[in-house]
């Protein structure tokens, strides 16, 4: 089959779309079998979810204000910081929470990295969350909500499933807590799937001065009381998707 020379660019132009399109939005399935909301029909309902915790600064407040709201959530921790304060993720399970697993030291750049290393990455965060005495997670969040097929071949060895979300707050980066609440209050659905961050990556951990988590922290209770007061109800991620998290 002869292609026109000048066919070639626009050939090459849709490839890489559908290739970006395929790793970079969350919300594809193109390499791999994604869950990025719940069903829509019957009584209007969303799951909370965080992302990057453990971390004191953020985990514990939080913990602290959906136990006081009778609030469930799914905490998907980086398994370095599981393996720090392994004390927080007994305490989201005791507190009746999920614990999905959101890879060891969430690599910005997993995209180029193979599949020994992806399965590296899922089974250190799920020893260090079994090791807090919480069941091994069958859901994965892929960090930046980045996937690829070897990525995919890697849940599959491991039997879990990825989860992304449909509505963030984006408060993985310097932001306001009425920022925040304005995302998320007036604008979600029912079944969407909701990801906020309690937690910070180990690298920035690492640095001097680490992101400042407390628009999140002071964020939760007030979106909480506004999506309840709006009829949707907040139920377990597992109950939303009808997929369990922890077994």
């Amino acid at each position: 089959m002869n292609v026109p020379i000048g066919v070639i660019p626009t050939i090459l132009g849709a490839a890489v779309a559908v290739g970006c399109y395929a790793i970079f939005v969350p919300q594809s399935s193109l390499m791999c079998p994604v869950t990025w909301r719940g069903r829509r029909d019957g009584p209007p309902r969303v799951a909370i979810t965080f992302d990057d915790g453990p971390w004191p600064a953020g985990t514990g407040p939080i913990l602290d204000t959906l136990r006081d709201l009778a609030c469930p959530a799914t905490f998907f921790v980086i398994g370095a910081n599981a393996a720090r304060w392994p004390e927080l993720v007994a305490r989201m399970h005791a507190e009746g929470h999920s614990v999905g697993n959101h890879s060891y030291d969430h690599p910005h750049m997993g995209v180029f990295r193979r599949g020994r290393y992806w399965m590296d990455q899922l089974r250190r965060t799920d020893s260090a969350i079994v090791a807090a005495g919480v069941p091994r997670p069958t859901l994965f969040r892929p960090p930046i909500g980045h996937k690829t097929v070897r990525l995919a071949m890697a849940l599959r060895a491991t039997g879990q499933r990825a989860v992304t979300w449909s509505r963030r707050a984006a408060d993985g980066i310097p932001t306001s807590t009425d920022r925040i609440l304005a995302r998320i209050v007036p604008r979600a659905r029912a079944g969407d799937i909701i990801v906020l961050h309690d937690g910070l990556e180990p690298r920035a951990i690492a640095r001097p001065a680490p992101r400042d988590v407390s628009p999140t922290v002071r964020a939760v209770r007030p979106m909480v009381e506004g999506l309840r007061a709006r009829g949707l109800a907040i139920v377990p991620l597992e109950e939303l998707i009808g997929v369990p998290v922890g077994g």
